[in-house]
């Protein structure tokens, strides 16, 4: 795994998006989209998004 960075952002509403973490695609959080849960080397809990399964596997 690497230490990929996304953004977030919240428009304080369900029509949040986020960035996918390997490609950077927007995706739309109000549908299903794949995860990744890590305690990074500091210890704090992230959440990694992913467009699809797709760029979920090629991030690991």
């Amino acid at each position: 795994m690497t230490d990929n960075e996304h953004t977030a952002t919240t428009e304080g509403d369900s029509e949040s998006t986020e960035l996918c973490a390997q490609c950077g695609a927007s995706i739309d959080t109000s549908e299903w989209h794949p995860v990744v849960a890590d305690d990074g080397a500091d210890g704090e809990f992230q959440l990694y998004p992913f467009c699809d399964e797709t760029c979920r596997e090629e991030w690991e």
